[in-house]
Formats: structure tokens, C-alpha cells, sequence
């Protein structure tokens, strides 16, 4: 009966702690744990580094957004005189001469 005993022929038990400690599963969860949650690589960092990939991955659908909206923009633009013309009334307040332009203030409009 020395299953429960130590090697070197004393009659004491091994302690629990030093069974548990030597259990292989034991090790290969402390390693595990370890490589998880400890050193530069840590399942934390990793986290918030795929969190940060996905926020820039909606900025740049976001600018792909807008620059198919400019493109089509200055295709309009380029392709007729007259919308090139109401757009620089309309955003620079461009006019003819002998023409007054009026600029009419928006309620609850302050500047």
C-alpha cells in the first residue's frame, strides 16, 4: 500500500496540495491561464485591439461612403453647366451683375 505514500519509505502521506500540484491537468490549466491573461499578448489587449480594427473598419466604410457621394457629385458638376451654376449660387452665393442676392436668416439661427 504505498499509493499514498512518499518514495522514500516514511510513513507520512503525501500532502493534497502536492497531489494537486503534480496533477498534470493542473499544469496544463496554470499554462494556459497563464499564457491567457499574463505578458504583452494577453487575451485583454487582444479584445480591445479587435475592438479598435472594427471601429476603423465602420470609419473607413464610412469614407468609402462619402467618397462615392463626392465623385458622383462632380460627375454631376462637371457633366451640366446650369447645376454647376446653382451650385456656386447656392454655396457660395455667387451672382450675376445688375443681380441682388438675399440671404434670408433661418428661425432660432444664431451666429
Amino acid at each position: 500500500m504505498t499509493s499514498g505514500r512518499r518514495k522514500d519509505n516514511t510513513d507520512r502521506p503525501t500532502p493534497r496540495w502536492l497531489k494537486a500540484v503534480r496533477n498534470k491537468y493542473f499544469i496544463v490549466t496554470v499554462c494556459f491561464l497563464a499564457v491567457l491573461f499574463a505578458g504583452k499578448n494577453n487575451i485583454f489587449r487582444l479584445c480591445s485591439d479587435y475592438i479598435k480594427v472594427l471601429r476603423q473598419e465602420k470609419v473607413l466604410r464610412q469614407y468609402e461612403k462619402d467618397i462615392s457621394a463626392m465623385d458622383e457629385r462632380i460627375r454631376e458638376l462637371t457633366s451640366d453647366k446650369d447645376s454647376l451654376e446653382k451650385f456656386s449660387r447656392e454655396q457660395f452665393y455667387f451672382h450675376k451683375k445688375d443681380e441682388d442676392v438675399f440671404i434670408p436668416e433661418r428661425d432660432g439661427a444664431s451666429d
